[in-house]
């Protein structure tokens, strides 16, 4: 049976991701989490079609110079030969997974070309993260866990946006799966874990890094920025 996505982004985040005023790094998150949710991708439209509506009442017209500027721009364009479309094919078929921990994982669409140029994965215990080349505001990341681990207690520095793209992850609040966006702010603590059967993959993006607050693991708060 297939997961039932309960953790949405807000209203407003989904207006801010139509209207193209988010960042590049939450946009991604965002853009992500509606390739995997058909109750976004919806909502997604409906916010476009009244955005487009907004534009027809305000009478935004177009010149016929603009027009026939943009329609020669268009033709003018090369054309890609059918050997060229064959290798973009490939390429992109060989861009929908990537492989952690000898497991095979499908990214969604938002994801596959960027995470086809992750860097290298760094491991601690059961824990493994790479980052991917996105923007510069915050830190975002692949990150794995392997079954049955604990993420060490923390709390956040700054924004801390987390995106289920496999298996599940469980904390005080709740039981995450596929699709699944948590968006934790400093106000949040929590102590993130796997299931003992089922191992996860994630999307994370950072604007700041986290805090460990139990024991030995405050000792990585001056090495996690690091990691994570």
């Amino acid at each position: 049976m297939a997961h039932a996505i309960k953790f949405h982004p807000g209203m407003t985040l989904l207006e801010q991701f139509v209207d193209g005023s988010l960042s590049g790094d939450v946009a991604l998150a965002l853009a992500a989490h509606i390739d995997l949710c058909p109750h976004c991708q919806r909502l997604s439209q409906d916010i476009s079609a009244d955005l487009g509506s907004q534009l027809v009442q305000q009478n935004v017209k177009k010149t016929n110079d603009d027009w026939s500027t943009m329609l020669s721009a268009i033709v003018e364009q090369p054309q890609l030969s059918k050997a060229e479309l064959s290798a973009n094919q490939r390429s992109q078929a060989a861009q929908q997974s990537i492989v952690v921990n000898q497991r095979e994982f499908i990214l969604p669409r938002a994801l596959q070309r960027l995470a086809a140029n992750h860097g290298k994965w760094l491991t601690l215990g059961g824990i493994a993260t790479a980052k991917l080349p996105a923007g510069s505001e915050h830190h975002v990341s692949l990150l794995y866990i392997n079954k049955d681990t604990e993420v060490p207690q923390h709390t956040h520095l700054g924004l801390e946006m987390t995106l289920v793209l496999a298996g599940k992850i469980v904390d005080e609040n709740g039981e995450y799966g596929a699709g699944d966006l948590l968006i934790n702010s400093p106000d949040d603590t929590h102590t993130p874990r796997t299931l003992a059967d089922e191992d996860c993959l994630c999307l994370s993006v950072l604007s700041a890094p986290l805090q460990f607050k139990k024991g030995l693991t405050r000792l990585l708060n001056p090495l996690q920025q690091f990691f994570y």
